[in-house]
């Protein structure tokens, strides 16, 4: 059997070992290594784990024992924790000076939290969000009621916001753009969103900029907006994007641009070398949604198990926010501003939705007769199925008056 080593044990790793051992004929000696301490957990759940909507449990993936009854080694911590790829002799070297070789590897090494270097930044209580560590520093800070600030105002720091306020934690956004999730809501949505946000008790600067973090003894006490503003805080969360983890293949002499770069098929140069997840880069692109990754674990296992494939090709992919009490569902050119060539830049059809005073608003994109962008806020009750028009490019013409309204109304108009 073919001796396989996978450096990483996040949600991708795990979803590709899910795939692989779907069957016992894929012929590999399988031993994953981890620098965290936990076997693979669910990321995207660390906002209902820090409001205490669940525990640690409930967001694990797969258990100890999982790994054991597929005949997976896996090695957490400091001796899982990965130092050095010697390509040569086809082996990883981990932390404590012990080898593990390999014919196959697979580098799945993840992201971590962007965190520009401003004054400041090494303070202690400075930090992304995610890892299950992170959120145990929250949650030690929440005690006691005290203040955060969080920078950005993306999904992720949106969630975290959220989360600390109703922890008890008095928590204010920075974002440096007018409209909240200024890449997935146009103004009307954005305007709803932060309005509800408001009444949850978060606070907010936006258009606002941070150009410094402020300390005593080593710890934060605040940030300096570019307006002059100081807001005064315990801990400061960095939500504003991510770096892919390429030091290790860097070191390795592996071709990397802002990811590890691969082919579709996610093999390196080196042809015993893959890569799997938000450290790979796959025609220019990288990724930090759940749904590509994911993408990417089935393609590589049936690559590595020698079935047939078509390779990865990154497709659009929605996003919903997990706060609890707030629907919101976007997919697609909300903007109507990325037409399929620039001679149909004006000939889109915009439909729109909007009450206010119910809190619902729903936008949908047009071209070409074929639903292209989709914003719902308030009310997703029909997401699923303007989100299978949008993936199948439907014709919608003969729907187009009725479908704002739903599919039930389209239904019975019909």
């Amino acid at each position: 059997m073919e001796r396989l080593l996978v450096v990483g044990n996040g949600m991708a790793s795990v979803r590709f070992l899910e795939h692989l051992t779907e069957t016992n004929d894929h012929g590999y000696e399988i031993t994953v290594l981890s620098a965290e301490p936990v076997p693979g957990y669910n990321r995207i759940m660390l906002s209902p784990l820090l409001a205490g909507e669940l525990d640690a449990s409930g967001i694990q993936l797969r258990p100890a024992r999982w790994y054991v009854d597929n005949g997976i080694q896996l090695h957490c911590g400091e001796a899982g924790r990965a130092v050095k790829i010697d390509r040569s002799e086809q082996r990883v070297i981990i932390a404590n000076g012990q080898t593990h070789t390999y014919d196959k590897l697979v580098l799945a090494t993840g992201s971590r939290p962007f965190i520009p270097d401003l004054p400041g930044k090494d303070l202690k209580g400075v930090m992304g969000f995610r890892t299950l560590e992170d959120v145990e520093a929250m949650l030690s800070t929440s005690k006691g009621g005290r203040r955060a600030i969080v920078v950005g105002g993306g999904l992720l720091g949106l969630e975290a916001a959220c989360a600390l306020q109703s922890q008890g934690v008095q928590t204010t956004v920075v974002h440096s753009r007018s409209v909240l999730m200024n890449r997935q809501l146009d103004a009307t949505a954005g305007h709803l969103l932060h309005q509800s946000l408001i009444k949850k008790g978060v606070d907010f600067r936006l258009e606002s900029r941070t150009v410094a973090i402020t300390g005593e003894h080593g710890h934060v006490t605040g940030v300096n907006l570019q307006s002059g503003e100081t807001l005064p805080a315990d801990i400061v969360i960095f939500t504003a994007g991510i770096t892919p983890n390429t030091a290790l293949m860097h070191a390795a002499g592996l071709p990397c641009n802002r990811g590890m770069l691969v082919n579709t098929c996610l093999q390196t140069e080196d042809q015993n070398i893959y890569g799997l997840g938000e450290c790979t880069e796959v025609e220019g692109q990288t990724f930090g949604l759940v749904e590509p990754v994911y993408q990417q674990a089935k393609v590589l296992s049936e690559v590595l198990r020698k079935k047939l494939s078509s390779g990865f090709k990154s497709t659009d992919t929605a996003t919903r926010l997990k706060v609890t009490g707030i629907d919101l569902f976007s997919l697609g050119d909300i903007e109507g501003t990325t037409p399929d060539n620039p001679t149909d830049k004006y000939s889109n059809d915009e439909l729109v939705l909007n009450s206010p005073s119910q809190g619902v608003y729903r936008k949908l994109i047009i071209r070409n007769n074929q639903l292209k962008g989709i914003l719902l806020y308030g009310d997703v009750t029909d997401a699923n199925w303007y989100q299978e028009l949008y993936e199948n490019q439907n014709n919608i013409k003969d729907i187009k008056q009725t479908m704002i309204f739903g599919k039930t109304y389209t239904n019975q108009a019909a």
